[in-house]
């Protein structure tokens, strides 16, 4: 391999083309090579594999303490993960592919932690904001036409009848975290910001507006979820930062209330119709979570302060019936602290489902000791293995990896998880509240989200890629050079 003068910066620049690589392979699989859509989802290996190569050659991957803390505890998960295979060809394939969903891309995060810097971030945080009008333009455009349009199916139909628009990739889910990936940008360079001037303001105004037109064009739950959780994050490190209180109220102002403003206006005004389809689809799930099967006859008597002025159907048919059919009439029930957690997730199912991601147990009672394999569960060892019903261990990643691990080690790895959202969170509000540190505070919600409920190692796609790269953007904040920036 040739001698580089400067490897930091060559691995600087292949790791932000390698980022715009995972936005233009969705246009490339749904648009340009469809025929080449399996061969392309591989490209990204190739990629990785020199940038890893030049990483291991310059010692940018085990310079840091605790990335050897890493690299012991995945072989160790590795290793267990196979015991669920057997010693069959096509075991030991899906056993690879396996560990290609997980750690594909854990390398990476290595990598930026030690070639970016927080003037780095700043700057990329600005460049994919240039992305925005685009991604506007052209989800306005998926949602505009017909499903077998070119746009909405690429050549020959290779991707017909989407479910919602898709952007840039080739499905929702990922269109979904980039969304948020970009309003986070939003929210971090306006955090970051010293002072604010009235351009500010205004620029601001044009992207939340832009942004959340996307969010509704989406309709999507998750993405109300994750938006309205960012602006809540953030709006919270403002409140206990130690900015002056001039420039705090400023910021405030911005990403509260014009976030409120623009929500209000595109939603009653410009996209109503496709509003209305997402309100309503966000609360139209049968309530088939485990949770619910679970405890659907236990009250919910704290819920009485919160629900007694509420509209609730009596019957759970007619509850139903309301949230699909809006000429169903409303009554009011007498005893709302009465309301059983079935009533209750009939009517608002998405915070149920919410929960139920994060209910475990149903998992941990069919698992076994050592599971099926690491990764039995992700897509690509589904589809290798032509099983028919996709998601058959569960798409995110809690009940999945029960299953997969076995319900040791399994639930080892989901509380580790959490138990990793939760120090992240503490470390945030305690560390975060200078102004040379909040710039991270949206990133900090960003991952541990995706910790807790998000889809990290079902699929190497750009969802699982984001967290990492995201994770070695937070975990800049811990450089000593970046402290005092």
């Amino acid at each position: 391999m040739l001698k580089i003068n400067n490897p930091s910066l060559i691995l600087k620049k292949l790791i932000l083309m390698f980022f715009f690589y995972m936005i233009l392979e969705g246009v490339l699989r749904k648009w340009i090579f469809p025929s080449l859509s399996t061969q392309i989802y591989f490209v990204k290996d190739i990629f990785l594999i020199i940038i890893y190569l030049i990483a291991l050659k310059y010692n940018l991957i085990f310079k840091l303490k605790y990335s050897k803390l890493f690299i012991v505890f995945i072989i160790a998960i590795s290793l267990f993960g196979f015991i669920g295979y057997d010693l069959s060809k096509n075991e030991i394939i899906s056993y690879v592919l396996g560990l290609r969903s997980y750690w594909l891309f854990l390398p990476l995060f290595l990598i930026t932690v030690h070639v970016y810097h927080k003037n780095d971030l700043i700057k990329f945080f600005r460049l994919n904001l240039y992305l925005v009008l685009p991604f506007f333009l052209l989800i306005y455009l998926q949602s505009s036409l017909p499903e077998t349009s070119f746009l909405n199916s690429g050549f020959y139909g290779t991707l017909l009848s989407p479910e919602r628009p898709s952007g840039f990739f080739t499905y929702t889910t990922q269109n979904t975290y980039y969304f948020l990936f970009l309003f986070i940008s939003l929210c971090s360079l306006i955090l970051n910001k010293k002072e604010l001037t009235t351009k500010d303001i205004i620029y601001f105004s044009l992207l939340n507006f832009l942004l959340i037109s996307v969010m509704i064009l989406l309709k999507s739950r998750s993405v109300y979820f994750y938006v309205f959780s960012t602006i809540f994050y953030s709006t919270l490190f403002l409140i206990i930062s130690n900015l002056e209180i001039k420039l705090k109220l400023k910021k405030i102002f911005l990403i509260l209330i014009v976030s409120y403003v623009s929500f209000n206006v595109t939603s009653t005004n410009i996209f109503l119709e496709q509003y209305k389809f997402s309100e309503n689809r966000m609360n139209s799930d049968l309530p088939v979570y485990n949770f619910v099967q679970d405890f659907e006859h236990n009250k919910l008597p704290f819920l009485n302060p919160l629900l007694k002025n509420k509209i609730i159907n009596k019957s759970i048919e007619d509850a139903y019936k309301k949230v699909t059919d809006p000429t169903v009439s409303d009554t009011t029930v007498s005893d709302p602290a009465a309301l059983t957690v079935y009533e209750f997730c009939i009517r608002y199912s998405s915070p149920c489902r919410v929960v139920d991601m994060l209910y475990i147990l149903p998992a941990v009672r069919a698992s076994s000791l050592f599971g099926e394999g690491i990764g039995a569960g992700t897509k690509t060892v589904i589809v290798f293995n032509k099983i028919k019903r996709s998601f058959y261990l569960g798409e995110l990643d809690n009940k999945r990896t029960i299953m997969e691990m076995g319900y040791i080690i399994g639930s080892f790895l989901v509380i580790t998880k959490i138990l990793t959202a939760i120090i992240l969170n503490f470390i945030a509000l305690f560390k975060y509240r200078d102004k040379n540190k909040l710039i991270y505070a949206p990133i900090v919600f960003f991952i541990c989200t995706q910790l807790m409920i998000g889809t990290v190692s079902y699929s190497s796609s750009f969802i699982s890629f984001i967290f990492w790269f995201a994770l070695g953007l937070f975990f800049i904040s811990f450089k000593r050079e970046d402290r005092n920036l």
